[in-house]
């Protein structure tokens, strides 16, 4: 992934406007393959770091999807997980709950 392209996308994962972090976050399954280890990791811890903090529904599925897409790739091997433990009970709904059971382990491992 070309530098440029890499910045912009994580500058799109901090944008104060929640259609432009689910986008970005759903771009993710396009082009984790092509992410090296270094970058995937950024990307993960932001998204890990990001996710308990995120208050729309459609984006914190859009993150955690993101993760899941890494992971598909074996690009979480180094990330931390532990945060989506402070993830609130209130925000996780039944579209999130695979996700979260899916990382339950690395989840209740970090802590």
């Amino acid at each position: 992934m070309e530098i440029r392209d890499y910045v912009d996308f994580l500058r799109d994962l901090l944008s104060p406007d929640e259609a432009v972090r689910t986008q970005a976050s759903d771009r993710v399954q396009d082009f984790a393959h092509l992410l090296s280890d270094i970058q995937a990791r950024v990307v993960g811890d932001l998204v890990v770091m990001l996710a308990p903090h995120e208050e729309s529904r459609v984006a914190l599925e859009a993150l955690l999807h993101a993760l899941s897409d890494l992971d598909g790739y074996g690009k979480l091997e180094d990330v931390n997980l532990s945060p989506l433990g402070e993830i609130p009970e209130s925000m996780i709904h039944v579209e999130h709950r695979v996700y979260m059971d899916a990382f339950a382990e690395d989840i209740a491992g970090g802590e």
